[in-house]
């Protein structure tokens, strides 16, 4: 389960990146579930589906 406002580190680019809350968007006109995040470094917004986010970040052990 992803959680909010807790970092993230991208499987390429090693870069940290924080959900900031979910939403739905259209995949192949199916709504889908969806995580908005930024980069920990700016406010850039991305989305990206539940399920790509859960496969491409894994959470920052504290």
């Amino acid at each position: 389960m992803i959680e909010l406002n807790k970092t993230y580190i991208h499987y390429k680019n090693k870069k940290p990146y924080i959900p900031l809350d979910f939403c739905k968007i259209q995949e192949n006109e199916i709504w889908v579930k969806a995580v908005i995040y930024k980069p920990e470094e700016n406010k850039e917004l991305f989305v990206r589906t539940y399920e790509e986010f859960e496969k491409k970040f894994i959470k920052q052990q504290n």
